[in-house]
């Protein structure tokens, strides 16, 4: 695995969605490092609490990141029909992150 965040690496197609838990061995098996976990997995704080909590938002925030909005603005821009950018599984789910985060106060 390379040195670089998971997120870039899911950017230029070296890691899928399913190998971010492999990132996150190689930060515990890390000796000399000094970043967070989130920043070792190139994610912003809120990021990372995001994906903690729910873990189905990872495809959006890489999405976020190749398109250069938030996860917010990811969200809501697939939930405007523009699912495919975030390579969502269907509307519904979409449109269930979006509750979440209006529930929870995130949006």
């Amino acid at each position: 695995m390379s040195k670089a965040s998971f997120v870039d690496d899911a950017l230029i197609g070296v890691a899928g969605i399913d190998d971010v838990d492999s990132y996150v061995d190689a930060w515990h098996d890390e000796d000399d490092t000094d970043l967070e976990l989130h920043e070792w997995l190139g994610m912003t704080w809120d990021e990372y609490r995001l994906w903690v909590e729910k873990p189905s938002t990872l495809r959006y925030i890489v999405a976020a990141h190749r398109h250069g909005r938030t996860v917010s603005e990811e969200l809501i821009k697939s939930s405007k029909g523009l699912a495919l950018a975030a390579r969502a599984d269907s509307a519904d789910e979409v449109e269930g992150v979006l509750t979440w985060l209006q529930k929870t106060g995130r949006l």
